[in-house]
C-alpha cells in the first residue's frame, strides 16, 4: 500500500493527527503495535485497568537509576486513550521556562506557549474540552 502520510500509534496523538490530516485527500496509514481491545467487563473497571494492570503488558523500562518500572503503556488500537480519564491537561506558559528544584534546574522549552496555543485551541474544540486554564483563550461558537 501507498500512503504518504504514516502515523506511529493510533491513541490520542496519532488519531488527532490523522483526524486534522483527513481532510488534506492525503492517504494516511495509521501503524498501531496492538490488537483492537476486546469488550469484557474488565474494560471499565478502574481497579483492574490501574490497579491490576489487567491490560498493561509485560514489560519493564529502566529509570535514571536502572531501576525497573512499569510505564503504564496499553498496546492497543487507540492506545491509552482506550482508558482515558477524560482530563486533557493544557500548559501554562510558566511550565514552558526554565523551573529551579531542589535537585538543580530544567533549561526549559525550545518553545513558547505562543507557539502552542493555536494548536492547543484547535485540539480542544475537535475534542470539545471544557474547563478553565488560566492562559486560555475562550472562544464561544
Amino acid at each position: 500500500m501507498d500512503a504518504d502520510i504514516v502515523i506511529i500509534g493510533s491513541g490520542m496523538g496519532g488519531a488527532t493527527l490523522a483526524a486534522a490530516l483527513a481532510p488534506t485527500g492525503r492517504r494516511i496509514v495509521i501503524l498501531e503495535r496492538g490488537q483492537h481491545l476486546r469488550a469484557s467487563r474488565l474494560d471499565r473497571d478502574a481497579a483492574a485497568i490501574f490497579g491490576e494492570g489487567v491490560f498493561r503488558p509485560d514489560e519493564a523500562w529502566l529509570d535514571g537509576r536502572d531501576q525497573p518500572f512499569s510505564p503504564g503503556n496499553y498496546y492497543n488500537v487507540g492506545g491509552n486513550s482506550k482508558f482515558y480519564g477524560a482530563a486533557l491537561i493544557r500548559y501554562r506558559s510558566s511550565d514552558f521556562g526554565a523551573v529551579k528544584h531542589p535537585g538543580g534546574s530544567t533549561p526549559g522549552w525550545p518553545i513558547s506557549y505562543g507557539d502552542l496555543e493555536a494548536d492547543y485551541q484547535a485540539a480542544e474544540e475537535m475534542y470539545q474540552v471544557r474547563g478553565c486554564e488560566p492562559d486560555r483563550v475562550y472562544r464561544r461558537a
